[in-house]
């Protein structure tokens, strides 16, 4: 009797370390997956994180190309504003200037006027 109990705690004590073994075995293939997805996903973020750099990097260059351009119009347009000030001043004295030269030009076809009628009652008198 005494064999069969000792026989009976072997096979029961064998079950549980079967069991347990098991038991180890998958925890540790749980903890195998758990372990790659984490790391599957880790890689992800680090790809999103690379490919986020990326896009933050051009978008900083073209910023920087876009505030380079921006302040090169900056100085054509105040360039451009000044040359057309200078212009309008140009055609202020041209239009002064045409005014000017327009009632000498009055002056000068009266004064023809008055020495042509002169000279016609000079004539007048000559005859």
């Amino acid at each position: 009797m005494t064999v069969v109990i000792v026989v009976i705690a072997i096979v029961v004590v064998a079950v549980l370390a079967v069991a347990a073994t098991r038991v180890v075995g998958r925890r540790r293939a749980q903890q195998a997956e758990r372990r790659a997805r984490l790391s599957a996903e880790a890689r992800g973020h680090r790809q999103e994180l690379e490919a986020s750099a990326l896009r933050a990097r051009e978008a900083t260059e073209a910023a920087e190309a876009h505030a380079t351009t921006a302040e090169r119009h900056r100085d054509r347009a105040e360039l451009l504003r000044t040359e057309a000030e200078r212009h309008e001043q140009i055609a202020a004295r041209e239009a002064e200037q045409a005014a000017a030269d327009q009632q000498r030009s009055e002056r000068a076809r009266a004064a023809v006027q008055r020495h042509d009628e002169r000279a016609q009652e000079v004539e007048e008198r000559l005859s």
